[in-house]
């Protein structure tokens, strides 16, 4: 288990490395205006204009608030890293400075190496993790939605044709495709990859044999057939504990450094502006 924040050794050298670093700076500044977050609607004005710039559209509340959290948690970390002196000699600044301290944070949380008991108790309650991936091998004939003319009946009419035609007739079905037309043992990703995440998901749904459709993509519309799924078996642990031990040693160190910045971000007084979602006001 992660050791309590009041005996962390990133916590001890946050209240007891200021001498060392900043020495009587950290008691003469506790009141200067410094140490207020002040977010101005200007500012929140210019994250909206630059996610909308970015994704084509307004952020919503939620996708805002992380914005906001995002340049409240640079700021409060690039005067940290002002205040331990971090900027001499660098002339990179702001984001620079806060990535330095983020690294400071980190090289000090020290987190000790799981055990194999926990390592055990890890996976167990991940195991889904570390499963292998359904895998899906399937054939499908594409139409292209440029075509004119009623789309629907088109589909339902090649549709009946591969269906009553001979065995490999499909080949010839429909229109030219640039990717391959049919595809073996890929996973749920490749497949999003390949036809988009609607398509992934309503294959995901079709039963294996006959063919089905249409199944629109990214691409256009496709006629589709399953031919088998490969169930993947439960995962053992000696074959993946190596993974499964890297992955909680990290969890706990992203833990860790969360517990650090939120011990800095309680030094600050953060004031947002009422405009903002979710705000934290004076």
């Amino acid at each position: 288990m992660t050791a309590p924040l009041n005996k962390s050794p990133l916590l001890v050298f946050l209240l007891l490395g200021s001498g060392l670093f900043a020495g009587q700076r950290w008691l003469a500044d506790a009141g200067d205006e410094r140490r207020v977050v002040t977010v101005t609607d200007e500012q929140v004005d210019a994250l909206r204009a630059r996610w909308d710039a970015q994704w084509g559209r307004a952020p919503s509340d939620r996708e805002l608030q992380g914005l906001l959290d995002e340049a409240v948690r640079e700021e409060i970390l690039y005067r940290e890293a002002l205040r331990l002196g971090l900027d001499h000699g660098d002339p990179i600044v702001r984001r620079r400075l806060a990535e330095k301290m983020t690294f400071m944070l980190e090289d000090n949380a020290e987190v000790p190496a799981p055990t194999g008991r926990e390592v055990e108790e890890y996976f167990s309650a991940h195991a889904e993790r570390y499963r292998e991936p359904l895998r899906t091998t399937f054939r499908h004939v594409f139409l292209s939605n440029d075509q004119r003319g009623d789309g629907q009946r088109r589909a339902a009419a090649v549709l009946r044709e591969v269906r009553n035609g001979e065995e490999g007739s499909w080949r010839g079905a429909g229109d030219p495709f640039r990717l391959l037309r049919e595809y073996t043992d890929r996973t749920g990703r490749e497949i999003a990859e390949l036809f988009g995440a609607d398509f992934a998901t309503t294959l995901g749904g079709l039963a294996v044999g006959g063919w089905h459709g249409p199944v629109g993509s990214v691409h256009g519309t496709h006629l589709v057939r399953v031919i088998g799924r490969s169930r993947p078996q439960p995962p053992a642990l000696d074959g993946v504990r190596e993974r499964v031990a890297r992955d909680l040693l990290e969890a706990r160190r992203r833990k860790q450094n969360r517990y650090a910045l939120q011990a800095l971000r309680e030094r600050y007084d953060v004031r947002l502006p009422v405009s903002a979602p979710l705000a934290e006001r004076p």
